[in-house]
């Protein structure tokens, strides 16, 4: 498939970790309404991954992320011919320094947020679904165990 005249956004996923679980959010008001979702948003030009995922984190969540915990998890190419949209997204795992209660920082974005193990991330029958399409291939694609088994 080849859309002209287009240009690829990089999006940063945030796998947000704490005591072996990752914070999701329902989505509203935009693409993937409906659906569950990591904290995270479009990378700033000049922008490390790691930069990004911090500051989406506090944007959206209010939390603190640990930037000596920051670390790369994987990428993937998302084609959304429905919505005319191309995104790479980056996804990068970190863990919450101090409070770990989230706030709903953008109310016209996510309805709010919720602290779930690896088995409930992964239960296609389970209350988090659908999932925000990234986060699905990213599910679909890559073994998240040990990066949930070393979470603090």
């Amino acid at each position: 498939m080849t859309i002209t005249n287009k240009s690829v956004q990089v999006g940063v996923g945030v796998l947000i970790m704490h005591a072996q679980k990752v914070l999701v959010g329902k989505r509203i008001g935009s693409h993937g309404a409906n659906t569950w979702q990591l904290a995270g948003g479009h990378l700033d030009f000049g922008e490390e991954f790691a930069e990004c995922a911090i500051r989406e984190g506090l944007e959206e969540t209010g939390l603190t992320l640990d930037p000596a915990s920051v670390e790369f998890v994987t990428a993937n190419n998302n084609v959304m011919p429905s919505i005319d949209r191309h995104y790479v997204t980056i996804f990068v795992a970190a863990n919450v320094l101090g409070d770990t209660k989230p706030k709903i920082m953008e109310p016209l974005k996510c309805e709010g947020w919720e602290w779930v193990t690896l088995e409930q991330l992964v239960d296609n029958n389970g209350p988090y679904r659908p999932l925000f399409s990234p986060l699905a291939k990213m599910i679909e694609e890559h073994d998240l165990k040990a990066l949930f088994a070393k979470s603090t």
